[in-house]
């Protein structure tokens, strides 16, 4: 009986989390667009912020790409530009990030951000400017919202090697965000990956840390964790609010050894404070 009544539970936690129209900004972007196509997949009322529809059209499947689509084109710089995706949504997920290139990008030698794309206007400014607009819009009371924000880690290391990278602080205003989004009202989900690759999902062990404990650059048996990975646990915490709304944390993947993180909800449980309590039921993706 136990057991068919959890089956049940989990069938209603299913109907819910698709019934909830989910945003995601920088919907074209390597991560955004992984988002966006893995809640499309699992049957959620998905819309998508991007800068160009026309380069919506060849990521997302979203047929004409029009608002109609649930595909609004706007400028998280401008926030005038945002209110119309914004209305009526339940989940905000933030995939949209600062951008630069390299001259020797495995050393971070000769780097500069992309004009617009620096870490002020995108990670503060652009984050502030996001939280506002959902906040601000039309939809469930802010207790029944949800916003997920993917930032990165080193934000306890003042003047660490990223925030030199073209003199631009950008763990430093990563961390603004971070705090402006907590303090909106609305229950967050923040990822603090140390870095990125292309690597394929659930080949290496997620690990998760907080405040920068978990590992440091010298460690030789971490390493940037998997984009697609990213795109895995993100997906989950859209789908399971009550496991994961109010977790803030940094993750990375195992170089060597180490078991392959198959199932992401473990990757949550092991953010968890000792005084953290977490609802038993789950919408497994």
């Amino acid at each position: 009986m136990r057991g068919d009544m959890q089956v049940v539970i989990a069938a209603l936690l299913c109907t819910v989390a698709s019934s909830r129209t989910v945003l995601i900004t920088g919907a074209t972007g390597h991560t955004g667009s992984g988002v966006y196509l893995a809640l499309k997949a699992q049957g959620v009322t998905v819309r998508g912020l991007v800068r160009n529809a026309t380069k919506a059209k060849a990521l997302l499947g979203c047929g004409a790409c029009t608002e109609e689509d649930g595909i609004f084109e706007g400028d998280i710089s401008k926030p005038e530009t945002l209110a119309k995706a914004m209305a009526g949504a339940d989940t905000l997920v933030i995939t949209t990030g600062p951008a630069y290139y390299c001259k020797i990008p495995s050393i971070y030698v000769g780097c500069h951000f992309y004009p617009g794309a620096d870490p002020k206007t995108i990670a503060w400014h652009g984050v502030k400017n996001q939280v506002t607009a959902f906040a601000s819009s039309p939809g469930p009371a802010l207790k029944d919202r949800h916003v997920l924000l993917l930032s990165n880690d080193l934000t306890t290391q003042p003047d660490n090697f990223l925030d030199k990278i073209d003199n631009s602080h950008g763990c430093f205003y990563a961390l603004n965000g971070e705090v402006f989004t907590m303090a909106s009202g609305i229950p967050f989900t923040i990822l603090k990956p140390n870095g990125l690759n292309e690597g394929d999902a659930a080949k290496q062990e997620i690990l998760v840390a907080h405040d920068d404990q978990g590992w440091n650059a010298m460690n030789p048996n971490t390493e940037f964790i998997a984009r697609s990975d990213v795109v895995r646990l993100l997906t989950y915490a859209t789908m399971n609010p009550n496991k994961t709304k109010g977790l803030r944390f940094d993750v990375t993947s195992k170089r060597f050894g180490g078991s392959p993180t198959k199932d992401v909800s473990n990757v949550f449980k092991a953010a968890e404070y000792p005084w953290d309590t977490r609802k038993p039921t789950e919408v497994v993706v």
